[in-house]
């Protein structure tokens, strides 16, 4: 209960505009009133030269997070958009390349390109510029005019992501009757196609019309992608992409023919077959290392060049495989599996524990009987986990600095911490979905536990990972209670100590992220919940430490839903019969009813919450008071 899934996709978008560090500093120089003030002044000029300089300036004054405000404020890109449909084809390409990187920023920006109505401007772009479009070697644009597509579909891409009114404009243009034609490799190459797929992964998804418009007019097209036999970097991509739009048309891999099923998971797994800590190994290799100095001195002619393909196809190869682990997790996600998940929390339940409880002959169904079998079976023998789980391991520290270091790959450094948090969440969701054998049993379990708690306590402060760590944590925890419930053979933790709890206990403290706050609290709350089943001295002092720190954290606790999760979690603990007698000595009863009116007010005062976030509140809310009844009466028979 309470396991919210993360957000199915995050992209990192590389700038399309590179800068003169030397004209960035005057421009920085200068007064920003200013600057802006002359930018305006250049994008209104007639001259063709001031308007590409004027959108220059623009695309350095947005490379500071900061300047965003200023942009939308002085109204900027009322008067960039419309540069879009400039006559001039350098014009245009400069302004959707700026558009897409702002765009980038972040959901804010995009809000102000809808609100400066820059998507009106996009859509007339692809009506007038794309419908009929066709590359023609003669022509001294072609590859300008190519560019200009790809920015304008990551533009689309990106505003789409981020607001369902774009997705609502969309729908009333013809943008999604052209951009089919633009998946022929043979004509647009793989950029445009690339680019296409990424967009159609996103408008797709959860869209009924576009659903059955890019069905119709894209099958076939998809199908030739999948189809492709290449496994260079660039054609992993767009095959991966292309099983992506394909899973998302049909709204579920399960209504897909059982060949083509088989098609996509084996793509899959040769995509993330690809070993990424090599490939990035060879990379570092070629990349220019700083001098004594400090100072590194970029290659030049066909060095550069071939250095350039090299950091382009190790980051084809990072994206096909960040795309990959996103389609496991969607697959291992779905509505009956969460639910299913969901189920085997005591809160979750309409009535609470009661005598009878063990003892009525029910089956619980697992998760992994959730999962059709003809895709447990092409997982599991294509050995999607392992190859999975190899994706949240970096390549070696020295490798990352150097990729770091060079401009030309710094991205990459960036794009692997994305693909090591997403593979990670992917594990969170195959952990609930494939049987424990198939995971290397108790023992493989609980070793992805103890790799998953060196990421959390001995790593870095990144947020992301940490949450996606925890996850994975929690979730082992929870694999392994379902298997071990009621075994009192169990000894994986049978030697546990309160001072082996120190660093957990201090890291939840300390913790300023409540989606991590809550993964921590529910797993030592799942931890406690394992040790039930071999209670001796030792064991349940571990016990008794665990619920005073959540009960104490509780009370400390801002956040409603984490301490809906914190209560959920003791609920669960104390759930068990066995724990009767620790309950009297804890004052259980007692204190929880002084949480009791804490949580109410706190529900009273923060009504404005996600909906998984609201359902959880709620129903402890409801729960906590027959809770506890039900363990008073228990306790008064002791």
């Amino acid at each position: 209960m309470g396991k919210i899934r993360k957000p199915k996709r995050t992209k990192v978008r590389q700038n399309v505009v590179a800068q003169n560090s030397d004209d960035e500093e005057e421009v920085m120089g200068d007064s920003k009133e200013n600057v802006v003030q002359t930018i305006l002044d250049q994008l209104q000029a007639a001259n063709v030269e001031e308007k590409y300089c004027g959108l220059q300036t623009f695309a350095m004054l947005i490379e500071t997070p900061e300047n965003i405000e200023l942009v939308l404020n002085k109204g900027l890109i009322k008067v960039v958009a419309p540069l879009l449909l400039d006559q001039a084809s350098s014009v245009r390409n400069a302004a959707a390349g700026a558009l897409r990187n702002f765009s980038a920023a972040g959901h804010e920006a995009c809000e102000g390109l809808l609100e400066q109505d820059a998507m009106t401007t996009l859509i007339c772009y692809f009506h007038e510029h794309t419908e009929s479009f066709t590359p023609e070697s003669s022509s001294a644009t072609k590859d300008e005019d190519m560019d200009t597509i790809i920015q304008c579909i990551n533009l689309l891409w990106n505003l789409c992501e981020s607001s369902d009114l774009a997705i609502k404009y969309l729908g009333q243009s013809r943008i999604l009757d052209i951009l089919p034609r633009y998946l022929d490799l043979t004509t647009f190459g793989n950029d445009i196609v690339t680019a296409v797929l990424q967009c159609l992964i996103v408008v797709v998804e959860d869209n009924p019309q576009a659903m059955e418009k890019i069905k119709s007019n894209s099958e076939k097209q998809l199908q030739e992608l999948l189809s492709l036999e290449s496994n260079e970097p660039a054609m992993l991509l767009v095959k991966t992409l292309a099983a992506g739009v394909t899973i998302n048309i049909c709204g579920n891999i399960t209504s897909l023919p059982g060949n083509v099923i088989h098609q996509i998971i084996a793509i899959l797994a040769n995509t993330l077959s690809v070993d990424h800590r090599a490939a990035c190994n060879q990379l570092s290799s070629d990349v220019p290392l700083p001098d004594g100095a400090g100072k590194i001195t970029a290659p030049k002619g066909k060095a550069a060049q071939a250095l350039e393909n090299h950091i382009k196809s190790v980051t084809q190869m990072l994206d096909a495989q960040q795309s990959a682990v996103e389609i496991v997790a969607n697959i291992c996600s779905s509505e009956d599996a969460e639910d299913s998940v969901d189920g085997g929390d005591s809160s979750d339940s309409e009535d609470l524990p009661d005598d009878d409880l063990n003892c009525n002959g029910d089956e619980t169904m697992l998760p992994e009987d959730k999962l059709p079998i003809e895709i447990l079976e092409a997982l599991v023998s294509l050995e999607i986990f392992d190859k999975v789980w190899a994706k949240t391991q970096l390549p070696a520290e020295n490798v990352l600095m150097i990729l770091k270091e060079y401009e030309g790959s710094a991205l990459l450094y960036k794009k692997l911490q994305n693909l090591q948090t997403r593979s990670l969440l992917c594990v969170n969701n195959m952990l609930s979905s494939l049987p424990i054998e198939n995971l290397g049993g108790v023992n493989g379990v609980y070793r992805l536990w103890v790799e998953a708690g060196k990421m959390v306590f001995k790593q870095n402060s990144d947020a992301f990972l940490l949450e996606s760590a925890t996850a994975v944590m929690r979730a082992s925890l929870d694999k392994i209670k379902l298997r071990e419930s009621g075994n009192t053979d169990n000894v994986l933790f049978s030697d546990l100590a309160v001072s082996d709890l120190e660093m957990m206990l201090t890291g939840i403290r300390e913790c300023t992220a409540p989606e991590i706050r809550s993964n921590l609290i529910r797993m030592i709350g799942l931890l406690a919940l394992l040790l039930v089943n071999t209670l001796n001295d030792a064991s349940a002092n571990v016990i008794c430490t665990i619920t005073d720190f959540i009960l104490d954290q509780a009370h400390k606790e801002n956040e409603v839903w984490v301490l809906a999760e914190a209560i959920d979690t003791i609920i669960d603990l104390y759930s068990e019969d066995e724990t009767d007698a620790l309950a009297a000595k804890l004052n259980l009863v007692e204190k929880l009813n002084a949480l009791s009116p804490v949580l109410k007010n706190k529900a009273r005062q923060q009504k404005k919450l996600p909906k998984e976030y609201k359902v959880l509140v709620s129903t402890v809310t409801s729960n906590l008071p027959r809770f506890i009844k039900y363990k008073k009466g228990r306790i008064s028979k002791l």
